[in-house]
């Protein structure tokens, strides 16, 4: 099978993005409870700022501080991810009754784990509108911006955690040459 077979055929629709076959993959039944078990003394965990923390250290120093050094296995996922393997149950319910867990003296929002930083890249933004201050209003009416990326069309926002999350909304630009009191876009 060829590449084109797998992508299917592009042609011209009505919508200008063409008709394109979708390839249907089946994956037959399989018995995964052996996974399911061999995972089951595993703790997977994440750092809050892993450009600041250091994931090798984590994975050497958090052991000798549960005091199991010499029965788990850590390894480093990437993205700041993590996983312990622990040889018994035992020590995972122990650890997991310790939290909650801080390392490297890093401090948490007072809020935590309320407030949660996202990036957010705006769609559909006429590039006349591409600017900090409209940028910024846009984060601030949805959280608290502290960072705009102008070069990639998103800024850094903090949500509250305990909001629920709003996926879809309409941004109104009032005045403006072009745009006097319209709806201009929608962002999904």
């Amino acid at each position: 099978m060829t590449q084109g077979h797998l992508i299917g055929n592009v042609g011209n629709g009505k919508s200008g993005e063409g008709n394109r076959k979708r390839l249907k993959i089946y994956v037959p039944h399989f018995d995964n409870s052996g996974l399911i078990k061999g995972y089951s003394k595993n703790l997977i965990g994440r750092c809050m700022y892993p450009e600041e923390q250091n994931v090798k250290a984590l994975l050497v120093m958090l052991p000798k501080i549960w005091k199991v050094e010499d029965r788990v296995v850590g390894a480093d996922l990437g993205l700041g991810k993590f996983q312990f393997h622990f040889e018994k149950e035992e020590d995972l319910v122990a650890i997991l009754e310790m939290q909650p867990y801080h390392f490297d003296y890093w401090r948490m929002a007072k809020d935590f784990p309320s407030e949660i930083p996202f990036w957010i890249k705006l769609e559909g933004i006429p590039t006349e509108f591409w600017s900090t201050p409209i940028f910024q209003s846009i984060g601030d009416a949805i959280g608290e911006t502290t960072d705009v990326d102008l070069d990639y069309g998103k800024m850094r926002v903090i949500l509250d955690g305990r909001k629920e999350l709003c996926f879809d909304t309409t941004v109104d630009f009032k005045g403006g040459e072009f745009y006097e009191g319209e709806e201009a876009l929608s962002l999904s």
